[in-house]
């Protein structure tokens, strides 16, 4: 079958292609006319070009996003409140992972200068300042939950977050408290770890940190030996995500009585972290409130003038580190 063209439109609708192209871009085209041509549309099955209006205007209307992966409820909500922000405005988003993988990262980033996008969000970036500076973007970039100084920045204050939530924990129990994350992780995740020791520190606890590599896996066996020979009685996880992983598989064992119940918490509070047993304690970033920070700056480009814009976490505390 071939593809339908405005020629196509003008022969079945009896109306000229002028007036079609001007009812395609939006431009003032009568009341009558315009239901004629919907309905030649509907009838035909005519799909608009958008790469023949991209090489008229120079304007996609697309505007990309750069995420490391969608196993993460965290980047799968700000996904989801950039879309509906875009779509609000004719606007439609291209997506691609990184798998927080410098070289695939600027793959991407070409793929979405190829295709003239509008803008780019890029999310927890692996990118350095001179490498961004380098790449001469012309087109607004806008960084969530990364700090950057050669672009916009909409990030968490996750050094706070990981220090709030340590001291929340120590107030509930006497035990020792592990902070659980990767052997190579983001700088947001460092921050909370920096936040964690810092606590620590004042209240002349001990820091005890647990890692594993991405690649690998978590051994949960060895996971539980690590708990039991340094008495550790609360985790705070990398993230929700993590942290529900952890709970799942060590309240199993607590329940059959094979091991000590343990305290978790986590950062994003993800929708899950209020629906499982026991529900998580967690720190919300305000997702939703950075993304139309975010969007808004994309939009208004000029008219902010900083590089950094904080959007203030906070601490919900729930049965999974307050139970006696």
């Amino acid at each position: 079958m071939k593809n339908i063209t405005i020629l196509d439109l003008e022969q079945v609708s009896g109306i000229s292609k002028s007036t079609i192209s001007r009812y395609l871009r939006g431009e003032g085209v009568s009341k009558e006319k315009c239901k004629i041509i919907e309905n030649t549309i509907s009838k035909t099955g005519y799909v608009k070009n958008n790469f023949a209006q991209l090489l008229r205007t120079s304007k996609s209307n697309l505007i990309g996003v750069l995420v490391p992966d969608l196993d993460n409820p965290f980047f799968l909500q700000i996904l989801k409140r950039l879309d509906q922000l875009a779509y609000a405005e004719g606007k439609s988003l291209v997506i691609k992972t990184t798998d927080s993988d410098y070289t695939r990262e600027l793959t991407a980033i070409a793929f979405l200068r190829g295709f003239r996008v509008d803008g780019i969000f890029f999310c927890r970036s692996e990118l350095d300042d001179q490498k961004i500076r380098d790449l001469k973007i012309t087109v607004p970039i806008i960084s969530i939950d990364k700090k950057f100084e050669s672009m916009k920045s909409i990030v968490s204050n996750n050094f706070t977050n990981g220090y709030i939530l340590t001291k929340h924990i120590f107030e509930n129990t006497k035990e020792n408290v592990m902070f659980f994350s990767r052997s190579k992780e983001s700088s947001s995740v460092k921050e909370r770890i920096a936040g964690y020791v810092k606590a620590c520190n004042e209240l002349n606890k001990d820091v005890f940190s647990y890692t594993y590599k991405k690649k690998d896996g978590v051994n949960f066996y060895r996971l539980r030996t690590y708990i039991l020979e340094n008495n550790i009685g609360a985790i705070i996880s990398r993230n929700d995500n993590e942290a529900i992983k952890l709970q799942s598989f060590l309240n199993n064992l607590y329940y059959n009585k094979r091991f000590k119940r343990i305290r978790f918490a986590g950062f994003d509070n993800i929708r899950l972290s209020n629906h499982i047993f026991p529900k998580l304690t967690t720190i919300d970033q305000h997702i939703e409130k950075m993304c139309n920070t975010a969007y808004k700056i994309l939009s208004n480009f000029d008219d902010y003038k900083e590089n950094e814009y904080i959007q203030e976490a906070e601490l919900f505390v729930r049965e999974s580190t307050v139970w006696r």
